[in-house]
């Protein structure tokens, strides 16, 4: 231990004179703090913990990556690993002497990002922390791997640089796009693992878990990277590369059979019990008597206080808000009675998609999630949207048959594409929420 002290010591010396690595690990929270607190996007459907987790990722990725394969590359060119190799340093000492102090900067960084969630109660805080905190030692180890096996400091800052920006981004543009696919690739990476808003505990598991996996993986071949650089074979573990081979292949091929399962199982919430729709507003006689001037078609816009008609001898009968014409249910001269109701307008200020989500999901769903919408009269064309209410009553499902029947509840889903629904009410849907 006390050559992983020596190592600690002289990397935490290197770092504090460097004021371009500083920088990298200042500027990702205090982006996050300036585009969370300083600046309002108000963009729809954005939840407001966005721009944390995104800089979350870059911190933990870019930052570290290229960093941890700069200082490795560094030690290899000035001779100082092959110094350490010859005194007996192993593996775990060299990793947790120049580790350590990344490591460290990786606990303050996520204390701030923590600190900095929106609404977050301590739970929330501390399962970001931890989930940043092994994010950032994932990263430390794929540092540690390029700057190995980098022939010089310049091509470990190239490549960690690549590699932190793939890891780093790939998640983000995959949760930009909507593109479910993308979404699915990167989810077995740990940057989009980190726990940033409330979760159930097996989704907290899971996260966690595709966390750790990331870890054993990179610490297996750092082991095996690190013992190619003594000839003596005295560097790494007491572990040869068939054993090594062996847990990989075995983590490789437990973590395809997982995530298989995640694929086709727990991808997303998918339902054909989703229609357009909107606030029906019924219009009632205002009096007894005959109508006069009602000349309402369906289909017909009409604006919020117009004039609808009248009846005999009463006030004039006023549009309540900027619609279509539903329903007409009176003609110009019939005669009516009080609070009958004459024509139906559709709010079509308040246009958007119901889904009908089961009971048994209705859990995995949340406000500000990310929706994709088709719409029957569009055919597979799929727009984007997001949760924006979640109803309270539920409504039994009409087409089970067992005596216990799956309750329905409403969703309402906004969308963020431009597109005119005011003539689609009542038209058909399907809805796909991704859970991740």
């Amino acid at each position: 231990m006390i050559s992983a002290n020596a190592i600690f010591i002289k990397q935490f010396k290197d770092i504090t004179k460097n004021s371009d690595v500083l920088s990298q690990f200042i500027i990702y929270p205090v982006m996050a703090f300036i585009m969370t607190t300083v600046i309002d996007m108000n963009m729809p459907g954005m939840l407001e913990s966005f721009f944390i987790t995104m800089f979350a990722g870059m911190f933990v990725g870019m930052a570290f990556i290229g960093s941890v394969a700069a200082a490795i590359a560094e030690d290899i060119e000035k001779n100082a690993l092959r110094f350490l190799l010859m005194a007996g340093v192993k593996s775990h000492q060299y990793l947790l002497g120049l580790g350590g102090v990344f490591l460290t900067i990786a606990l303050i960084g996520s204390i701030a990002f923590s600190i900095m969630m929106p609404g977050a109660n301590a739970t929330q805080m501390l399962l970001m922390l931890l989930s940043m905190v092994l994010g950032g030692a994932a990263s430390i180890l794929i540092g540690a791997i390029i700057g190995m096996k980098s022939k010089n400091q310049q091509e470990a800052i190239g490549t960690g640089a690549l590699v932190g920006m793939v890891i780093s981004f790939g998640p983000f543009i995959a949760n930009i796009s909507q593109n479910e696919t993308l979404q699915r690739i990167f989810r077995i990476l740990y940057t989009m693992n980190f726990v940033d808003e409330d979760t159930s505990t097996m989704e907290a598991i899971e996260s966690f878990g595709i966390i750790l996996a990331n870890i054993l993986v990179f610490a297996l071949i750092f082991t095996w990277v690190y013992g190619k650089h003594d000839s003596a074979n005295k560097g790494g573990f007491v572990m040869n590369k068939k054993t090594i081979t062996t847990i990989l292949a075995a983590a490789a091929i437990g973590g395809a059979v997982i995530y298989g399962l995640m694929w086709h199982n727990a991808g997303f919430i998918a339902t054909d019990n989703a229609q357009v729709a909107t606030t029906m507003i019924p219009v009632p006689a205002n009096g007894d008597g005959v109508l006069e001037r009602f000349a309402l078609q369906e289909g017909q816009l009409v604006n919020a206080d117009e004039i609808l008609g009248w009846v005999e001898g009463g006030e004039a009968m006023r549009s309540p808000v900027n619609g279509l014409v539903a329903h007409t249910n009176a003609v110009q001269g019939q005669r009516v009675s009080p609070m009958e109701t004459v024509a139906v307008i559709s709010d079509t200020s308040n246009v958007h998609i119901q889904a009908n989500i089961e009971e048994t999901d209705i859990l995995n769903v949340r406000i500000g999630q990310r929706v994709y919408v088709s719409i029957d009269t569009f055919g597979n064309q799929q727009f984007a949207g997001y949760v924006a209410g979640i109803g309270t009553a539920a409504l039994p499902d009409t087409s089970l048959t067992t005596s216990r029947a799956t309750l329905l509840i409403p969703v309402k889903v906004n969308l963020l594409d431009d597109v005119d629904l005011d003539r689609l009410i009542g038209v058909n849907a399907s809805v796909r929420i991704p859970l991740r």
